[in-house]
């Protein structure tokens, strides 16, 4: 017997232990299992036998005896019948129609009748009273004869004739082959004519035989399903049609998404399976539909069953797995079971040709990808439809005291399903193509390979706890805390290239990943030809709980980047994930030997990393409020209607969760963001509405007004959604196929830096081909606006920016972690570099030089016209800043890790005469910064721009003796975090097209301003500069000056206000301070000075005689910005920004298609042309994550 094989649902992945079941593995595991059924049906023989002897030597009651059954050939225990037996009869029990008992009746059911006179009878003759004397009679309860199953019943099976009609079709089709080709010969046409002709004509003739036999099962089903209703509608007994009326009531409103998993698992079996044309497969969507599968028989299973051996033992190890060992076991002992063993069938309506009445049954959409594995193909969408299913499955209940009474369900398979399944390409008229055999074969096979995986001793278990409750508001987290890693450098690294300059050879690259895992969850940037790197860069990775429970090592690896071949693998460190949460609240410096990727294995080289873990701390009482939400006028905000559905508040957790706002103690945390759903979702009208209107018409509304009308159609979008984390696309979920009630419940949790200035955006696009993906619209969140009185928010927005209308049910939850990152690492990594100041100075370097800049995403030049010398003759200044005008920014992709260089260049050299480096990492948003950084000389610029260098550290590293100061360079910068236009012309690939359109949509709405700003709400910062205060009666004593300097919002570090020592979660050797401890929870403070609404009569009209000037520049209110920080040059024109505006949303030219495949055909070619050039000459990139989706295994 196999192992015992839990089934996880989605998020288990595939390994060399598990690997993708294909056609072929199934197969070859029916030829063994089949072996192994006659070898233990032979076994099972020989203990029948001697359970046979034993049985007849055993001592028996009185009247009771065991024989063999002459119709089953089984062992059977008798019992002679007594007058007990003759008393029930005479006292009758339960009302049976006469026509069971072989009674003379006045009303009699027929097979053959029409079905309107059937329901007539039977209804006369249905229990609990007859209608007609002379109908009826009673009999004992325990009468086989009151089981539904001994009524007469309109069916008739037909499966003997669908068979010969096979058989004689495919012998027809045979015999039609060879006499075209035979009597073509004869008569002197060619065979290559001849065959295909042929070919033609079977096929066509066995598709239509298929036809027949599929009407005839439609109606045969059809027979079947109305003798249940009848039943139903007449009462009567021993019926499980009662349940079968309550599967249809409910299954059109079970969320597809139950059945992902399923399709994921399907997907992945098809992919490993298809053959060398297909180029790649895809499921697109899967939904149940609207015609649910039928019961047919249920019965209970004693729980000392033999048959519930494997069942048992496989819930008991799942149960384990995902509880404590100890509480596992105390509510297995404290509950009961409850075992059921149910067999069902499901077969397919009957539709007509559109793809909207084939959405009435069970479906899926596949995607084949036809052409060359490697190469490319043409996608061709296939809509499968389930014909047929049958199966029959064991199900074990955990029973528990507390409501909702289920702990977990168990199932089991008993046997392979028999399932058959139909497709036709995506068109209205299109052949049921898998009604040839070796297409039906290879999709049915899959299907069935598929439903092998819980094919008992497999099972699946799933929480109904959770299901049951409904409660679809997030409390918690999946991520338990944080992984702090500052990777300072490498020494001594082995050489991997043969080319390489003195201390070069290697091309090195850091990723963080978890071992078992494998995918990267951290990538560094690339440092050429450098055997020791510095890299200075600081990531943070979340922890969940299935890291701890299967032990996973942080694993730290070093690559050597290959522009041609694959790279390789220069050393490695582990760190145990156990043991790391048990230091936490603290930063370790580490000094680790690489090791290789064998077991016991060394590799030259040093690294020099800090690594942290950092938990959740708990709520501040201090920080309580009502939950209201802040937003609401004062008259409507004790309106419960108009309040956030905050979920079931069962647990303390939950409900300060509910009621506390993220703490600004702890700026930085998790956040979690869900799309549940979209309703009411279309596309707006583009044609133009004019028209004729006469004779009537002229009075008629220009276009179509009021509610959507259509649930599904060719019209709607298929619809996707994107997650933007400040600026960055985090995340991008799976398409939804032509529907106006998108069901997504997928997302993702992030670390957000700090939560007073993170933005999350969500938008809706719809999926096209062979054109951009136009955007239906879009849902700006900052975090400081939504998150006033608590750290969970779920609500419907609507959709707004786009080509389209509908609101999105979204759910966002923020959790603080125990880490104060320092100021200058709580800032965007997306963003600008402005120069400010009027001039850029290079005191003490004379030589008139051309200036190129470059950072992570742009450059820029500045000409040798604008060098001027200064006055006293010691240094040269560039005319560059806002005060001159010129409005020099650049703009940045990854700020954390990306320095801005500035290389000087003397006429008639292209080697850089001198260079000076600003490192982005040290400067904080929005802020001003004076920049005063040496001016260097040296013959590795390469290394000095890519190795974090600064004057301090200089000294430490091989270049102290190749590099030469030549100057100071001195400027006034700022960083200003987020998009703007200048971000358009460094536009290299569809994801960064894709976050530039989210942003302009944004502009263009006006709810997102030119700049973003870090502060706290100012409830928040009234309930936690009070908290500092309470208990402290000198403070409370103290001036309002002084007051003031304690509460000063400077970066002061707040860890040691409650009783503990200071923290330095960028200093390695501190402990983190601890954000809680005794406090009484407080009063909710309100803000005093807020305006009441009563006396105030503004109707919230805005036009353009009244519309505020934060409105007009782009709602830079709710962003807490001001609209001229980005300088003169900082926006495009009104009439400019109206053009774009309007080719987002395919008004005027982008209305036409051809258009807009004329502008993806042109993009597409450039940013092809533009992966070359990287490919052949740009810098080399490591292994860096994709943008994370539900759709990656």
């Amino acid at each position: 017997m196999a192992d015992l094989q839990q089934q996880q649902g989605p998020g288990t992945h595939y390994s060399g232990a598990n690997p993708i079941m294909t056609v072929q593995r199934y197969l070859k595991s029916l030829k063994e299992r089949d072996q192994l059924e006659r070898e233990q049906e032979q076994r099972r023989l020989q203990a029948a036998q001697q359970a046979k002897a034993q049985r007849r030597d055993a001592p028996t009651s009185k009247g009771r005896k065991w024989v063999t059954d002459p119709v089953t050939g089984n062992e059977v225990e008798i019992d002679d019948a007594d007058l007990n037996a003759a008393e029930m009869v005479d006292n009758p029990k339960l009302v049976v129609p006469n026509a069971n008992l072989g009674k003379p009746t006045t009303v009699q059911t027929d097979a053959n009748m029409p079905i309107e006179e059937y329901k007539e009878t039977q209804d006369i003759t249905a229990p609990p009273a007859p209608v007609a004397a002379g109908a009826t009679s009673d009999v004992p309860i325990h009468g086989e004869k009151t089981n539904i199953l001994f009524y007469p019943t309109p069916t008739i099976s037909y499966e003997p004739m669908f068979a010969g009609l096979e058989t004689k079709a495919s012998v027809l089709c045979v015999g039609i082959t060879v006499a075209i080709v035979f009597l073509g010969k004869m008569f002197g046409a060619s065979l290559l004519g001849l065959i295909p002709t042929a070919a033609c004509v079977s096929s066509g003739v066995y598709l239509w035989m298929k036809e027949v036999v599929r009407s005839g099962r439609e109606l045969e089903w059809e027979s079947e399903k109305k003798r249940g209703e009848v039943a139903t509608a007449n009462l009567i007994p021993e019926s499980v049609e009662w349940l079968n009326t309550l599967i249809g009531v409910f299954w059109g409103l079970i969320n597809p998404d139950m059945f992902v998993s399923v399709a994921d698992t399907l997907e992945d079996i098809m992919q490993a399976s298809v053959p060398g044309i297909i180029e790649n497969v895809r499921v697109a969507d899967i939904n149940q539909g609207v015609n649910p599968p039928r019961i047919l028989s249920l019965r209970a299973l004693p729980d000392h069953h033999d048959s519930l051996k494997d069942l048992k033992a496989s819930a008991h190890k799942e149960h384990v797995e995902h509880t404590d060992p100890e509480q596992a076991l105390a509510e297995e002992e404290a509950g009961d079971f409850y075992n059921l063993e149910l067999s069902l069938a499901y077969h397919a309506s009957r539709t007509n040709a559109s793809i909207s009445s084939r959405a009435r049954n069970m479906h899926m959409m596949l995607e084949f990808y036809v052409g060359i594995k490697g190469l490319g193909g043409v996608p061709l969408r296939i809509w499968v439809e389930l014909d047929s299913l049958v199966v029959t499955a064991r199900i074990r209940l955990m029973m528990i005291p507390e409501p909702p009474f289920f702990k977990t369900l168990t199932f089991t398979l008993m046997g392979v399903p028999k399932v058959s399944a139909g497709a036709v390409p995506l068109s209205d008229k299109g052949i049921n193509v898998l009604n040839l055999p070796l297409i039906s074969n290879f999709v049915n096979y899959s299907i069935a390979a598929a439903a092998s995986l819980y094919v008992a001793p497999r099972s699946m278990s799933l929480d109904l706890g959770a299901l049951i409750s409904g409660d679809t508001v997030q409390k918690e987290t999946q991520a338990i805390g944080v992984l702090v890693i500052t990777i300072h450098r490498a020494e001594g690294l082995s050489q991997q290239d043969r080319s390489g300059s003195k201390d070069g050879g290697s091309d090195p690259y850091i990723t963080l990943t978890f071992s078992k895992l494998g995918r990267p969850m951290y990538c560094t940037r690339v440092i050429c030809d450098d055997l020791n790197p510095i890299y200075e860069e600081t990531a943070v990775l979340l922890v969940t709980p299935n890291v701890i429970k299967a032990n996973e090592m942080l694993s730290v690896e070093l690559w050597d980047s290959d522009r041609h071949t694959a790279d390789d693998i220069v050393g490695k460190v582990e760190l145990s994930m156990q043991k790391m949460i048990q230091h936490a609240r603290k930063m370790y410096p580490q000094e680790s030997k690489l090791q290789g990727m064998d077991a016991d294995s060394k590799m030259p080289g040093l690294l020099r990393w800090d690594v942290g873990f950092f938990a959740k701390p708990r709520f501040r009482a201090a920080l309580r409020t009502d939950g209201k939400d802040q937003n609401l006028p004062d008259k409507l905000k004790d309106d419960k209607d108009l309040q956030d559905d905050k979920g079931l508040l069962n647990t303390p957790e939950a409900d300060a969760v509910a009621h506390t706002p993220p703490d600004p103690l702890w700026p930085s945390g998790i956040c979690a963001i869900v799309v549940h759903q979209i309703v009411s979702l279309e596309l707006d009208d583009l044609q133009g509405t004019l028209g004729k209107r006469q004779h009537g018409r002229e009075y008629e509304p220009a276009k179509q007004a009021g509610d959507i009308r259509q649930e599904e159609g060719g019209k709607l979008p298929s619809s996707y959604c994107t997650i933007l984390l400040n600026d960055e696309l985090v995340y991008r979920t799976r398409a939804k196929v032509v529907s106006s009630k998108p069901i997504f419940n997928a997302g993702t949790e992030r670390f957000v830096r700090d939560w007073a200035s993170a933005i999350v955006t969500v938008t809706v696009r719809d999926q096209r081909q062979r054109e951009h993906d136009p955007i239906i619209g879009v849902v700006p969140l900052k975090l400081t606006d939504i998150l006033q009185t608590s750290s969970q928010v779920t609500r419907w927005y609507p959709l707004q920016g786009g080509i389209g209308f509908g609101r999105i049910h979204i759910s966002l939850l923020f959790r603080s972690v125990e880490t104060q990152l320092p100021r200058s690492l709580l800032g965007w990594d997306v963003g600008t570099f402005e120069f400010i100041s009027p001039k850029m100075l290079a005191l003490g370097y004379t030589t008139t030089v051309k200036v190129k800049l470059r950072t992570g995403g742009s450059t820029a030049k500045v000409a040798r016209s604008q060098c001027l010398k200064l006055a006293e003759g010691d240094g040269l200044y560039w005319a560059i800043g806002h005060a001159a005008g010129a409005g020099l920014r650049l703009p940045v992709k990854y700020r954390a890790r990306s320095p801005v260089v500035l290389e000087f260049h003397v006429a008639g050299k292209r080697k850089a005469d001198a260079y000076a480096v600003i490192w982005l990492r040290e400067m904080v948003d929005n802020e001003v910064t004076a920049i005063d950084v040496p001016i260097w000389r040296t013959d590795s610029g390469m290394r000095l721009t890519q190795n974090y260098i600064t004057e301090e550290n200089l000294h430490t590293t091989p270049l102290q003796d190749h590099v030469t100061e030549v100057g100071r360079l001195q400027l006034r910068a700022r960083f200003s975090p987020g998009l703007d236009e200048a971000h358009e012309h460094f536009i290299a690939d569809n994801d960064a097209r894709e976050c530039y359109e989210t942003w302009e949509a944004c502009r263009a709405e006006g709810v997102r301003g030119r700049s973003v700003q870090a502060a706290v709400p100012a409830p928040v910062q009234q309930l936690h500069e009070q908290s500092l205060l309470d208990g402290r009666d000198m403070l409370k004593r103290a001036s309002s000056a002084d007051q003031k300097r304690w509460l000063a919002k400077d970066g002061t570090n707040w860890a040691g206000t409650f009783g503990h020592g200071g923290h330095g979660g960028h200093q390695p050797h501190d402990t983190v301070g601890d954000a809680h401890d005794d406090e009484a929870q407080d009063d909710v403070a309100h803000d005093d000075d807020s305006s009441s609404d009563d006396d105030d009569d503004d109707l919230g009209v805005r036009d353009a005689g009244n519309t505020r000037p934060s409105d007009l520049n782009g709602a830079a209110k709710a962003s807490g910005g001001d609209p001229t920080t980005r300088g003169p040059d900082g926006g495009q024109g009104l009439e400019e920004q109206r053009k774009r505006t309007l080719r987002r949303q395919h008004r005027g030219m982008m209305q036409w298609k051809p258009v807009r495949n004329a502008v993806f055909a042109k993009d597409e070619a450039v940013f092809a042309l533009r992966k070359v050039k990287h490919k052949m000459t740009g810098g080399m990139k490591g292994r860096e994550p994709d943008v994370e989706t539900e759709l990656q295994s």
